[in-house]
């Protein structure tokens, strides 16, 4: 399992990166599955957490702020029952 440092703050402005990097790692893992470590995230917006949602990758040791966010957003149970990965028709 390839594995993806998401940074401290993710926020609005980091959003387009977050997006760019999830997918190069996606890219770059020839159908290996990707995992984001969330273990050092003081900061998660709105924006981020569907980018975050939309990657459909496991989410590794959620730090407080990224489960408080996903609480607030009320998709908590993506937390411990991740989405299937997408597959294109």
């Amino acid at each position: 399992m390839a594995n993806v440092t998401l940074p401290e703050r993710l926020d609005t402005s980091a959003a387009f990166a977050l997006k760019s990097a999830i997918e190069q790692a996606v890219e770059s893992a020839g159908g290996e599955q990707v995992a984001l470590d969330a273990s050092g995230v003081t900061y998660l917006g709105g924006l981020c957490l569907q980018v975050l949602l939309a990657s459909r990758c496991p989410l590794v040791a959620p730090s407080e702020p990224v489960v408080e966010a996903y609480a607030l957003f009320g998709v908590s149970a993506c937390l411990t029952e991740p989405l299937a990965p997408f597959k294109e028709q």
